[in-house]
């Protein structure tokens, strides 16, 4: 039996994916650069390929470069994530994903006020 492709990014792929995201579009020379050698050239060369497969970016020719630019925003994959995380530990509730936060995580007085100020906003918004 074939095994599901993941659609989600893994680690190395999320920062392939913070560099184009950042620039607009880049080379795979301009990635290699960015990450400062983290990968050899090859390594990053495959995980775009594979970046491309999975939908996430497309590919233009510029001369004898070929250059990627994203085609699923930052925000949207984000939102994506969230809600696999939410789905797969948190039974699908947004409730308790915060409250795990709240329980977990040292938050500062301004940081609790934040998320207070955005419940009240959301709130608001509902009536």
């Amino acid at each position: 039996m074939a095994r599901k492709k993941a659609t989600m990014l893994t680690n190395a792929e999320h920062r392939i994916m913070e560099v184009i995201w950042a620039r607009g579009s880049a080379t795979v020379a301009e990635v290699v650069e960015a990450l400062k050698g983290e990968d050899a050239y090859t390594t990053i060369l495959t995980l775009i390929r594979i970046l491309k497969a999975k939908g996430y970016l497309s590919r233009r020719k510029e001369g004898r470069a070929h250059v990627f630019t994203p085609t699923v925003d930052r925000a949207t994959v984000a939102r994506k994530a969230a809600h696999q995380l939410l789905s797969k530990f948190f039974a699908g509730s947004p409730s308790e994903l915060v409250l795990s936060f709240l329980r977990d995580e040292e938050l500062t007085p301004e940081e609790l006020d934040q998320i207070k100020e955005k419940i009240l906003n959301a709130e608001r918004a509902d009536l």
